[in-house]
């Protein structure tokens, strides 16, 4: 009898044991379970993802035009700059730039859920309101610039350079200086509109490395001529280096970093004309 009794109170420790660590273990789960936060809103939980996916990238300048990014690389790259001109920074709201730079470039950057940023850019770089200045940002400020107006830099953009509001003077071989009428304006520009942008490097040394002789200059005062002030700006003047075989150098003088924009089309028939009729 006494035996049974025993074996009873072992079984009835084992239990008891057994109970302690259930509820230990039930305890232990509730309380690492009470701090782990499960998001069911998958909504929510998209917004934060899609926040800062940019699918769009609108800019212009008040002079070149606009442009539109749409391309994944084309979209990658320009935002890859930004991110890395605003981490680690130095930062002002409302910062009065004494930027002296005479191409300024507004823009704005579209996101996945609807919303944007708004951004400008000259010799430093303004996100919202935020302006961002550190020197050692500059180069890339500097490349980002660059970046965007080589997308400004369309033919159809520079065929806008060329209206009735533009003064046009077309310097021949022999230096004699025509200013073009209303006519000769809108052949050069539809010409400069349909023209194809040479970027590949090996063809503009293929081009230059040959001996090319220039045609004619052309010379563009974006805004009329009534204002002599305006005449002297940088930023109100394109030139056109015409070459015999059928390309053209186009400069945009208010650009710092004296870029040119190699073009392959056929000014050099019109440009023959128009100096054959003055020559007559």
């Amino acid at each position: 009898m006494k035996r049974i009794n025993i074996k009873f109170k072992v079984i009835g420790i084992y239990l008891f044991i057994i109970l302690l660590c259930i509820i230990g273990t039930s305890i232990n789960y509730n309380n690492l379970y009470n701090k782990v936060t499960i998001i069911d809103d998958k909504e929510t939980t998209m917004k934060k993802i899609n926040m800062s996916i940019p699918v769009k990238i609108e800019f212009y300048n008040d002079k070149l035009g606009s442009y539109t990014l749409q391309d994944d690389n084309s979209i990658k790259n320009i935002w890859s700059s930004i991110n890395d001109i605003t981490s680690d920074y130095t930062s002002k709201n409302n910062y009065i730039s004494k930027d002296t730079s005479s191409v300024n470039i507004k823009g704005s950057v579209y996101y996945l859920n609807g919303t944007k940023d708004d951004f400008e850019i000259s010799n430093v770089f303004k996100l919202n309101n935020y302006v961002y200045y550190d020197n050692y940002k500059l180069p890339i400020i500097s490349n980002l610039k660059s970046s965007l107006l080589n997308y400004l830099y369309s033919p159809f953009n520079l065929g806008k350079f060329i209206s009735d509001r533009s003064k046009v003077i077309f310097i021949d071989s022999n230096n004699n200086k025509i200013k073009l009428g209303n006519s000769d304006k809108e052949y050069i520009k539809n010409i400069v509109e349909k023209s194809t942008k040479i970027e590949d490097d090996r063809q503009v040394m293929a081009l230059t490395g040959e001996n090319q002789n220039i045609v004619a200059h052309i010379k563009v005062y974006v805004d009329q001529e009534d204002n002599d002030l305006l005449k002297v700006k940088s930023y109100n003047v394109m030139t056109i280096d015409v070459y015999d075989k059928n390309f053209f150098v186009a400069q945009y003088m208010g650009d710092e970093n004296g870029r040119h924009i190699y073009m392959k089309g056929n000014l050099k028939d019109i440009c023959k004309r128009i100096e054959g009729n003055h020559i007559q």
